[in-house]
């Protein structure tokens, strides 16, 4: 039987392997720098010609013409916007009277208040605060002289508060007591609120009047005793009335609130009595606004609010005899 041949079965085989160059070092990155680069210049170049191009003669991928078109576009858009806007606002401010506020008796309630705040405290003891309330006090003094009124045919129809006449004497000159002595004046008044009248719906000789009264405080330490501090409101609860000037409807043609004062006196040599320990550092007076005939029937006026006024003592005493 044949035989199939083979030849060289037991011979082994040669495999030849070529070594593959590596690179120097450094010459990848060269290149991928280059490429980086390449890019970069190329996206930089596209921008230019985006926002420019000098050949085809656009900015921005648009011709003059292009321009033109949606430029005059969206002039006639806003403009129509801005018209449509301005006679919404025209028509919307026709409703309004410029003499009546927005919000009218719904967040306003009768409420004691000091015009300015530096002249809340009375501070016998420190000079500069002393000082800081009689400025703020010149400043309302100006303001109220300073007001013109405007008048209705020549007439002014309604009382007017003028500082000048209607300040007690007491305490129309703010700088009367300078710092050492031993009173000072407070200057209060109610706020502002349209049409209201205190009196409104009460009987014929009712009067409107703020009173006064010591208050504790709110840590409970003021000086309740009476006897280094006296205080006196001007003009008195048994005679004033301050609903002539009233309802109020605007500073134009109504002028500023009404003041009153309270003219507050201290008692260095009763203070100086009490030992060190147990003297008092400061007093509150608490003033209301009220409505009655007379003083004793008086009635606090519905929903209102007070002002609490500060009197610091002073604490130097030793010139005291």
């Amino acid at each position: 039987m044949a035989r199939g041949r083979v030849d060289n079965i037991n011979q082994p085989r040669v495999v030849v392997v070529q070594p593959v160059s590596e690179p120097e070092n450094g010459e990848d990155d060269d290149s991928e720098m280059v490429k980086e680069e390449g890019k970069l210049k190329a996206g930089l170049n596209d921008c230019c010609r985006f926002l420019y191009n000098s050949d085809e003669g656009t900015v921005m991928g648009r011709n003059g013409s292009s321009w033109a078109k949606i430029g005059g576009f969206y002039l006639i858009f806003y403009s129509f916007l801005a018209g449509f806007f301005a006679i919404n606002l025209f028509v919307m401010l026709q409703t309004l009277d410029p003499d009546v506020p927005t919000i009218v008796g719904r967040t306003n309630k009768p409420q004691v208040a000091i015009d300015e705040y530096g002249s809340m405290l009375l501070n016998f003891g420190d000079e500069d605060i002393w000082n800081a309330a009689i400025t703020a006090k010149n400043e309302t003094k100006t303001r109220y002289d300073s007001l013109i009124i405007e008048e209705i045919d020549g007439n002014i129809t309604k009382k007017i508060f003028r500082w000048t006449s209607d300040v007690d004497v007491e305490c129309q000159d703010v700088e009367k007591y300078p710092f050492g002595s031993d009173s000072g004046c407070f200057y209060l008044g109610m706020n502002r609120i349209y049409n209201y009248d205190p009196v409104d719906g009460l009987a014929d000789g009712t009067r409107f009047f703020f009173d006064c009264e010591f208050d504790i405080g709110k840590t409970g330490k003021g000086d309740m005793s009476g006897n280094i501090t006296s205080f006196e409101v001007l003009p008195s609860p048994s005679t004033a009335d301050f609903s002539m000037y009233y309802p109020w409807t605007s500073v134009a043609t109504d002028g500023y609130q009404p003041l009153f004062s309270v003219k507050v006196t201290i008692d260095r040599k009763a203070l100086k009595a009490l030992p060190k320990d147990e003297r008092p550092e400061k007093a509150f007076i608490t003033c209301l606004p009220y409505t009655g005939i007379d003083r004793a029937s008086a009635v606090q006026l519905p929903e209102s609010r007070f002002a609490r006024l500060t009197v610091h003592y002073p604490w130097k005493l030793d010139d005291v005899e």
